[in-house]
């Protein structure tokens, strides 16, 4: 997977996720958050609409890092 498809996933994910519920943290980076949020962004998230795609997209992220 090419950096410029590995990027369109970050936005589309971030586009997703940008109404959920995930730490507030400012030193933690992009992939901190996916990371974060494949373990525990169910908690509050998994009804919120795209949560699947969400889950989706940050698996093929962090498959192709």
């Amino acid at each position: 997977m090419s950096i410029a498809e590995i990027l369109s996933l970050r936005f589309q994910f971030e586009e997703i996720t940008q109404n959920f519920i995930i730490p507030d943290n400012k030193k933690a980076s992009i992939l901190e958050n996916i990371i974060w949020f494949k373990k525990y962004g169910n908690r509050k998230n998994r009804f919120r609409t795209g949560y699947d795609q969400a889950i989706e997209i940050a698996n093929k992220i962090l498959k192709n890092i």
